[in-house]
């Protein structure tokens, strides 16, 4: 039995964590890092994800195993026309960086309500994977290494530096190609499926 965050993880087979951001934002990244909101507003950018983001503005959310789908779905259809990318964050983060573990979206009353501190131990990380009356994972037959709730998130609570980021996924081949020549040395990977919904979508749609 995990005793451990880095156990549990491994136990897991938790291989990375992603964050889903407009492929324009990539060369900053790669120089400085996943950068907090709060630090990224003070040096005057405006072009966020999420604009009407209710949890930790001095944090950033990364998803483990699989992308927010859900979230992701809603910006991409305020903004047309961006190409987006996925930034693919090493699971060491999870044990070596200072995070909150969160079972659902951040800014849901129920997940916020819950003490920073509280969110921050083995157990909460644990939380993450357990059963939902109706949708245990048995059900949903997802992978051992997915949260069970689609949403669940783990909050970077003073960001992630630049060497923890090992790799970026793309959508298309063509983004592939540009990647590729624009970041010779940076690992790409071309997985469409990551930009579409999770296997077990229809457990999770609205009413279900």
């Amino acid at each position: 039995m995990a005793t451990t965050i880095q156990q549990y993880a491994l136990e897991r087979g938790i291989k990375n964590l992603l964050h889903f951001t407009r492929e324009s934002n990539l060369n900053s990244i790669l120089q400085r890092g996943l950068v907090t909101r709060d630090v990224l507003a003070k040096e005057g950018y405006s072009s966020f994800n999420d604009n009407v983001r209710a949890d930790y503005t001095n944090a950033v959310c990364l998803s483990i195993g699989f992308p927010n789908y859900k979230m992701w779905h809603g910006i991409k259809q305020d903004n047309v026309g961006v190409d987006w990318v996925i930034v693919a964050v090493s699971p060491s983060a999870l044990w070596t960086l200072n995070c909150a573990y969160c079972t659902a979206n951040a800014a849901l009353s129920s997940v916020a309500s819950i003490p920073l501190m509280q969110r921050q131990s083995l157990s909460a990380f644990q939380e993450m994977y357990a059963d939902i009356p109706g949708k245990e994972r048995v059900k949903l037959g997802i992978a051992d290494s997915f949260p069970t709730n689609p949403q669940a998130e783990v909050l970077m609570l003073q960001g992630v530096p630049k060497n923890y980021i090992f790799g970026v996924i793309a959508s298309t081949a063509a983004q592939e190609d540009r990647l590729r020549g624009q970041y010779p040395n940076l690992k790409i990977f071309m997985k469409p499926g990551y930009f579409s919904y999770r296997s077990d979508w229809s457990y999770w749609k609205k009413g279900v």
